[in-house]
């Protein structure tokens, strides 16, 4: 069973957006399954990478779109994004250090994340960006 299930209620019904979030919900998966497999850190750690790198991509294809058309909440938007990489590289620097671990409580931290911030935050430009005709 997955961490994390796509459904309509995570939809910000912006095509590009919704498929930038069912790939960081699979990275997510795939970072659940690794640790519930006991994988250990050659397995995970490349994981993570991935996650921060498409996350930061996404990210920046957000910031970009409601850049452009002037979206007025851009600016929390940015500082919410910011503010989640800076608390995971974070912990990625503290897991190569041997500081910390990747275990459930990382990941009940991002799946928490992901989903208020997709269903509070990411709504909110939903309509907006619509109504400028982006499907």
């Amino acid at each position: 069973m997955p961490l994390i299930s796509w459904n309509d209620t995570l939809s910000v019904n912006i095509w590009e957006f919704d498929e930038h979030h069912k790939k960081i919900i699979n990275l997510l998966n795939g970072l659940y399954d690794a640790i519930s497999a006991k994988k250990g850190s050659t397995i995970v750690e490349p994981v993570i990478v991935e996650l921060i790198d498409y996350t930061r991509y996404h990210f920046a294809a957000e910031e970009k779109l409601m850049n452009k058309y002037s979206f007025p909440g851009v600016s929390g938007h940015e500082h919410e994004h910011k503010e989640l990489i800076a608390k995971v590289v974070d912990f990625q620097e503290q897991f190569k250090a041997g500081k910390a671990k990747i275990d459930f409580s990382l990941l009940n931290f991002l799946k928490t994340w992901l989903t208020k911030h997709i269903m509070g935050t990411d709504k909110k430009y939903s309509s907006f960006l619509k109504e400028k005709g982006i499907r």
